[in-house]
């Protein structure tokens, strides 16, 4: 790795197939993906011209992945962490019966693999594949605890805020397992909406199709639209397409 005079441009390698394939180094210039690390948790709190140093110490580089590629598998042992730059993903899980449950949508900015790294594991706990083509930003979090990295200015401000996404994930997943856990597809439907952002007057859209919802819930699509017109014909809730509309606030009283 190489820090150019020029704190906007680094020398970082360039990955083609997957984790483990091919480095082809490339000088990448920091300012196209600037607004996407300045938004994202592991670089919060860092000033800009550190960037690269944050880089390098964390083994940066550029993996390029076409639509429905897998990322990891479950119990992968390659341990792919990192930022997504552009693109999706999806983290997924599969039953016995072979149905996938889906785990959570990771958009730009999203980070994936800091609950791996900081619970000191390498093998993954879901399947990642990518929805539409993607550019990944991987990152080697396991370097924070080398002593290589010691020396990084930016060194504990980058634990912390891993720390932080950790405990994120955490909490997500404890949500994730409560939504699961629930008998009522309603109360699935309840705790999961309680989990967004609701504008005040009570608007959410909805990051999930249909289909994605149900798979998300783990719940049949069309009992899913079934529950759905039963509570707009309740007074509940409005929707329509992927906008939903909450009429009755005390539904999602805790």
């Amino acid at each position: 790795m190489l820090e150019l005079t020029n704190s906007l441009f680094y020398l970082i390698s360039k990955t083609e197939g997957g984790c483990s394939g091919n480095r082809k180094y490339m000088i990448i210039e920091t300012a196209l993906y600037q607004d996407v690390l300045e938004h994202s948790s592991i670089f919060r709190q860092l000033p800009k011209d550190k960037y690269p140093n944050v880089l390098r110490c964390l083994n940066a580089r550029v993996v390029d992945y076409p639509q429905d590629a897998s990322i990891a598998a479950l119990g992968d042992s390659s341990g792919c962490s990192g930022i997504l730059l552009t693109g999706m993903l999806e983290e997924y899980l599969v039953d016995e019966n072979g149905n996938q449950i889906i785990i959570n949508h990771l958009r730009s900015g999203d980070v994936f693999g800091a609950e791996s790294v900081c619970a000191g594991q390498v093998a993954s706990h879901v399947y990642i594949h990518t929805v539409e083509k993607s550019k990944i930003l991987m990152l080697d979090f396991a370097a924070l605890l080398s002593e290589k990295t010691f020396s990084c200015s930016c060194r504990m401000q980058v634990t912390t805020n891993l720390m932080q996404e950790f405990a994120r994930q955490v909490m997500f997943f404890n949500s994730k397992i409560r939504i699961l856990s629930q008998k009522k597809l309603r109360d699935k439907l309840k705790i999961y909406l309680q989990t967004l952002e609701i504008a005040p007057d009570g608007t959410v859209c909805l990051p999930y199709t249909r289909r994605e919802l149900s798979e998300y819930l783990y719940a049949d699509r069309s009992a899913l639209s079934r529950e759905l017109c039963k509570m707009r014909d309740e007074g509940i809730l409005n929707f329509s397409g992927s906008r939903l509309q909450i009429l009755d606030p005390d539904f999602l009283a805790i």
